[in-house]
Formats: structure tokens, C-alpha cells, sequence
């Protein structure tokens, strides 16, 4: 599988919590309450999986072979992805601060925790689209295909330092399943 191939499945892993967090931001808009044992684990989910595991290969390995080869050309573009996936980090950290809140029924910790769900889900939906749909293609035409075996050395080699890139896709899998159980659709 290429590179793009492997983020893009990702991607699709990512998409299926934020689905669950969109349903639970509505539901909590609707007057309802989501119980603090989805949002707990879900954050987990975000900062292992999304921020630790994947958003690290983009900034660090992929853009920063895309930033080298293209001599600062993309520099605007690799720049703005950047900032949104700060912009994840900080949601995701806003989100936990609120649970405290949230978890005491403190009047306020339910408007905190929709807003940063809202950043959250609204910035990291758009990203994997833009990605998805633009970046990752001219990555795919910009590198040669050593850079791309090189590329795919490097995932494999930051993947192994997390337990192999099939034992944390199936921690987190499960931990997804896990979510849809503790916070089912209805």
C-alpha cells in the first residue's frame, strides 16, 4: 500500500469516530446528555490516533519531504494543514478541560464542550477532505518512487515505535467499537 493509500485508510478510521462525535454534539445540542465515559475514550482516540500516531507522519515525514523536494513552493499550503492540526490539538485539549466541568454538571462546561467539539469536528472533517482530495494526490505526482519507498521506510519505522503499525490500527479499531457500543445510534 503507498503512503497516500495508508493515510487515506487512516482517514476512514478518523472519519467514523468524528461521526460519532457529530452525533453527540447534536444530541447534547438537543437538551440531551452523552454520557462522560464516551467522551474520555473518544479523546483518547483523537490524541493517539489522530494527533500522536497519524498527523505526525503528515507533518514531520511527509511534509517535510514535500517542503525539501519542492524548495518552499507548498510551504503556504503544508503551513495551513499545520495549523489546523494545532488547531485539533487545542480542541481536543479544550474538550478534556471541559469534561471536568461537564462530568460535576457545572453550568457552562456543556457550551465549552460544544464549542471545542464543534472546532473539532468542523476543522478535522474539512482537513481530511482537503487532503484526501487534493494534497495527497500531488504528493502522489510530485514524488519519485524512491521518495515514495523511502517515505513508506520511514511510516514503518515511526509505526514500530508504536507497537507495528497492525497492532495500533487494531487498538484503536477496537477502541472505536468500543465507542459505538458505550454511545449506540438512537
Amino acid at each position: 500500500m503507498g503512503v497516500t493509500q495508508t493515510l487515506i485508510q487512516e482517514h476512514q478510521l478518523i472519519l467514523r469516530v468524528l461521526g460519532l462525535l457529530r452525533r453527540a454534539r447534536k444530541r447534547m445540542e438537543n437538551g440531551k446528555k452523552v454520557p462522560t465515559a464516551f467522551f474520555e475514550p473518544a479523546m483518547d482516540f483523537c490524541s493517539g490516533f489522530a494527533d500522536q500516531f497519524h498527523h505526525f507522519k503528515e507533518e514531520f515525514l511527509l511534509f517535510g519531504l514535500l517542503s525539501h523536494k519542492r524548495q518552499g513552493e507548498l510551504d503556504s499550503a503544508m503551513g495551513a494543514l499545520r495549523y489546523q492540526h494545532e488547531c485539533c490539538r487545542q480542541s481536543i485539549a479544550g474538550i478534556r478541560q471541559a469534561l471536568a466541568g461537564y462530568r460535576e454538571n457545572e453550568a457552562l462546561a456543556p457550551s465549552f464542550l460544544l464549542e471545542n467539539l464543534a472546532v473539532y469536528v468542523s476543522f478535522l472533517q474539512r482537513h481530511i477532505h482537503e487532503e484526501d482530495k487534493v494534497f495527497f494526490p500531488l504528493a502522489e505526482k510530485v514524488l519519485l518512487p524512491f521518495e515514495k519507498t523511502a517515505l513508506a521506510r520511514q511510516f514503518e519505522e515511526e509505526e514500530e515505535q508504536q507497537g507495528g503499525r497492525r497492532a495500533v490500527f487494531e487498538k484503536y479499531e477496537t477502541l472505536a467499537d468500543d465507542l459505538c457500543r458505550i454511545f449506540p445510534p438512537g
